[in-house]
Order: structure tokens, then C-alpha cells, then sequence
């Protein structure tokens, strides 16, 4: 196995939340980062926050449907609304854009 190469990026970064790796990528400099997240955050509904929460935390979909006691299918349905809420496209943007501003929950 060949070595992992460290990168020298000022902002950028990875994080590694319960096994899984999520590469951070630097915000555009036009943007205020102390803003955007809390802004953004306030668009999402209390069932979307219990979602991102759960993404934040490393879940995958399946434990958060068993935990929120939904399907898998209306897990992706939230996230694809989070997704559009946030203007990101991955879930490492939107742990990347949300992480400081919802609360983890407990280990399932």
C-alpha cells in the first residue's frame, strides 16, 4: 500500500468523522464563512437538522432511517432538499457548511 501524500493547502484539509474521510475544500474568498452557515442553517426544517446531524456524525442512510425511524428513500429526500437549501452537491460540503451549527447525536 502506498503511502498517503500530505498536501499543502492553507484552508484545505481533510476530517475523518468515525472512519469515514471528507475533503474539506476552501471557501471562495467573496464568501463570509462566520455568515453563511448560520444563514443557511436557519433554512432547514427540525427533521432535516436531525438528518444533517446524523450525516455530520458519519452515518450512512440506512442508520439514520433506522434512528429517525423513516425509510431510506425519505432519507434521501432530505438531503437532496438539504443539498438544494445550502447550495452544495456532496455531503462533505454540507458537513463542511453545517458542522459548528447543529449538535451530534449519541452513537447508535
Amino acid at each position: 500500500m502506498a503511502p498517503v501524500r500530505e498536501q499543502n493547502h492553507a484552508l484545505a484539509g481533510e476530517l475523518i468523522i468515525n472512519g469515514q474521510r471528507y475533503h474539506l475544500v476552501p471557501a471562495e474568498p467573496s464568501a463570509s464563512p462566520a455568515a453563511e452557515p448560520a444563514s443557511d442553517v436557519r433554512l432547514l426544517t427540525s427533521r432535516e437538522l436531525q438528518v444533517v446531524s446524523c450525516v455530520c456524525a458519519g452515518w450512512g442512510n440506512k442508520q439514520i432511517a433506522t434512528k429517525l425511524n423513516i425509510s431510506t428513500w425519505t432519507v434521501a429526500a432530505h438531503l437532496r432538499r438539504i443539498f438544494v437549501k445550502l447550495g452544495v452537491d456532496t455531503r462533505a460540503a454540507m458537513v463542511s457548511r453545517c458542522l459548528g451549527a447543529v449538535s451530534l447525536p449519541p452513537t447508535p
